[in-house]
């Protein structure tokens, strides 16, 4: 049996150098789990066999991974469509040349309109000033690249709304301050933060998680930021609902995976829970398993029965402490806690 799927998110790596309050992966706060090379290419094999037409690269922080460019390059080759997302906390225009013969997109997250509201939510002083001079070095490859009639990677910024950067009159004035200064920009994409990870826990859903009746408010927002720009730049604001079951589409068979830096899958890409692991067993094993997974009564149920996102982080924790591994639940019963391992 072939199993083809459309498009995977591969966390490449936990690493990261910034600690922000809603990350889905914990990343920066545990174990990198970043396979060897060889390990790596192997992945790629099993992406390849899928016939997969659009991989997101992500993490933890893909470009602290030494062959993590030239694993993009291999499947961008192959003709999918890869998408880097990265803080661009140490980009370097040698970094910029290289995603840009190796990448059809690089989204830069950042998720505040000023360095006070992002540097917070990333956990991190500085973070906002290195974001911003990411984008300055791929926006002046990007220009230097299309004056010379030679293609590139399209260039934005990814930015992930909490209630403490979700203000309409912040964004208004960060899009404004986003094309005067990078006039070249392909997008500007708004989403609301999804209840994942530690996104999902009661801290973080009673002071920063934005409720369904916001999140469609942000869309309508959305609207009126593109309207006013007229610099080519597509504004847009994600309808992050697209993970929650809709009237007449089966999340069983949505054809998207996603791989964790060791090569585990996930049954499905914001819950803990595994079906195995991609360089040991074949995706005509594993994704019957997924179906599985994600056709089990209780987990339908639980999915089913969302009405808010107060239940939808309430269903997360459920799912993520009921089918998460022993290392899961173990690393889920520290959140809140200090620290327990290095960067």
């Amino acid at each position: 049996m072939t199993v083809e799927i459309g498009k995977f998110i591969w966390d490449i790596t936990y690493s990261c150098p910034l600690q922000c309050t809603h990350c889905y992966t914990e990343s920066g706060r545990r174990p990198a789990r970043t396979l060897d090379r060889d390990a790596a290419m192997r992945v790629i094999d099993v992406i390849l066999s899928a016939q997969a037409k659009k991989v997101s690269i992500s993490g933890g922080e893909p470009l602290s991974v030494r062959w993590a460019i030239d694993a993009m390059k291999r499947l961008h080759d192959a003709g999918i469509a890869v998408t880097v997302f990265t803080s661009g906390w140490s980009m370097q225009e040698r970094t910029a040349l290289a995603l840009a013969d190796a990448v059809s997109s690089v989204a830069v997250s950042i998720d505040g309109a000023d360095a006070a509201i992002h540097d917070a939510v990333r956990g991190r002083d500085g973070a906002f000033e290195r974001g911003m001079k990411a984008l300055d070095i791929l926006h002046r490859v990007k220009s230097e690249r299309k004056a010379a009639g030679q293609t590139c990677f399209t260039l934005g910024i990814d930015y992930t709304l909490t209630r403490s950067g979700a203000n309409e009159a912040d964004l208004e004035r960060f899009v404004a301050a986003a094309v005067k200064r990078f006039p070249g920009l392909d997008f500007i994409r708004f989403g609301a933060v999804i209840p994942s990870g530690l996104a999902a826990e009661p801290e973080f859903e009673a002071t920063e998680l934005l409720s369904i009746q916001e999140l469609v408010d942000l869309i309508d927002v959305g609207r009126r930021l593109a309207d006013r720009e007229s610099g080519g730049v597509d504004i847009s604001v994600t309808d992050v609902r697209y993970f929650l079951p809709q009237p007449g589409v089966s999340a069983v068979d949505l054809d998207i995976l996603h791989i964790e830096p060791d090569g585990a899958l996930r049954a499905f890409p914001i819950y803990e829970a595994k079906v195995g692991n991609v360089l040991d067993a074949p995706l005509d094993v594993l994704w019957p398993r997924v179906r599985k997974w994600r056709s089990d009564p209780f987990v339908a149920g639980q999915m089913e029965a969302i009405q808010t996102m107060a239940d939808w982080a309430d269903a997360a924790r459920i799912l993520d402490r009921r089918y998460g591994s022993d290392d899961d639940r173990v690393r889920i019963a520290r959140r809140g806690q200090p620290a327990l391992l290095p960067a």
